[in-house]
């Protein structure tokens, strides 16, 4: 059921595009086939936070947040999304017969979300719909210019008369009602939609005993909204996009998100001086943050001699018992201070 999860991937990178930006959305979602899933669903999301849910099993929009629904506002979604229900159904049966599709389970699904641009100004109006994972119809409809752009690639009749009546439903009907709902849901919703949560951000080194290099991984997490930036440094110049593995941003169980970009070092470039800094900004911050790293100069040590090898002796069997006691009282109180900061920087050896 990996397909159900395509255009909510859409919808993260429709909702993150414009920093300061909201947007609501319907994820609608048809199923052809035995599945432990209802027929038809639909999400509501405001941003990120799934604010109701619908279903063809109870033909009932229940709230997910704490807010309560009126009559007047149930009997309309229930009226649109009973609608909605039986134009996917058509078309979902429609494309499994064009695509000459086995039985089995296939799914149709809709992503429409209008957008609230950070200085209050109405942003686009955009639709996707896709079957079993592939998007074949597109409509972005842009308010200020009364423009509708259609991708269509499916077999579905889409001429003049169609372009004008869909470009009046957006104008006169989608894009206010959407729009409306985005307003009242900001305002009653304002404690949690319009949070901000700084992120705690740490620098880690974790050594690789095999290879001899390292890895240095830049972790940012605990934060919200979830637009940030991060950047790898090396000695204050930009990394090569294509040396560093990003992983985006990932939702935490308590509401806000993680992100991560790690970066392989390898043994050659241990042995020279570098400092490593890990930047992030959000947008809860006026300044950006900043933790660091410097990779010490293995070829630093000087080389051996026969000083150091007739003391070696002298340090295995004295010195080396206290010192040893000595660092692993200093180390432990170290991690104990530092596990109580929220930027800092770590290290680890991979065996």
């Amino acid at each position: 059921m990996k397909r159900l999860y395509v255009l909510l991937n859409l919808l993260t990178v429709l909702s993150s595009a414009n920093t300061g930006s909201h947007s609501l959305c319907s994820v609608a979602t048809f199923i052809i086939g035995e599945t432990p899933f209802p027929e038809f669903t639909v999400l509501m999301m405001l941003d990120d936070i799934i604010v109701s849910y619908y279903d063809s099993d109870k033909q009932k929009t229940v709230m997910r947040v704490d807010r309560m629904i009126n009559d007047e506002e149930q009997d309309f979604s229930d009226l649109i999304f009973g609608a909605l229900h039986k134009e996917m159904q058509k078309r979902a049966h429609l494309l499994k017969q064009h695509f000459n599709c086995s039985n089995g389970v296939h799914v149709e699904q809709r992503l429409e979300c209008c957008e609230l641009l950070s200085n209050n100004v109405q942003g686009q109006m955009k639709m996707i719909d896709a079957f079993n994972g592939l998007s074949g119809f597109v409509m972005d409809y842009n308010i200020h210019q009364h423009s509708l752009h259609t991708d269509v690639k499916w077999p579905i009749g889409f001429d003049t008369l169609k372009y004008e009546y869909h470009k009046a439903l957006y104008l006169h009907f989608l894009q206010p009602t959407c729009t409306t709902a985005l307003h009242i849901l900001l305002k009653d919703l304002r404690n949690y939609a319009l949070r901000k949560v700084k992120p705690r951000v740490r620098l880690m080194k974790k050594l690789n005993s095999r290879s001899g290099g390292a890895r240095l991984t830049c972790l940012a997490t605990g934060f919200y909204p979830r637009h940030i930036n991060m950047t790898l440094l090396k000695d204050g110049q930009g990394i090569p996009e294509h040396l560093i593995t990003v992983k985006d941003r990932l939702p935490n169980g308590d509401g806000t998100y993680q992100m991560r970009k790690t970066l392989e070092i390898s043994e050659e470039e241990l042995q020279q001086k570098h400092n490593y800094t890990c930047t992030a900004m959000h947008l809860i911050q006026d300044n950006k943050m900043d933790v660091y790293w410097e990779m010490l100069l293995a070829d630093d040590r000087p080389g051996p001699n026969i000083t150091i090898i007739a003391i070696s002796a002298l340090f295995v069997c004295v010195i080396a018992p206290t010192a040893a006691f000595l660092i692993w009282k200093r180390r432990r109180a170290a991690s104990q201070a530092s596990s109580q900061t929220d930027y800092s920087a770590t290290s680890t050896t991979e065996q």
